[in-house]
């Protein structure tokens, strides 16, 4: 019993749902990027505030 894939089908198949799903994903990187620079922000400040 042996089958073969069409592994361009496949490949097509996974950038399709790739790129429908990649929209969605960049507000959430882009809150996360916010986030780390935000902390980052105020890890300095404190450090300033501290000396």
């Amino acid at each position: 019993m042996s089958f073969d894939i069409d592994m361009t089908q496949v490949i097509r198949q996974f950038a399709n749902v790739f790129g429908s799903l990649m929209p969605l994903l960049f507000p959430f990187i882009g809150a996360l990027l916010a986030l780390f620079v935000f902390g980052g922000l105020i890890n300095i400040i404190r450090n300033y505030q501290s000396r």
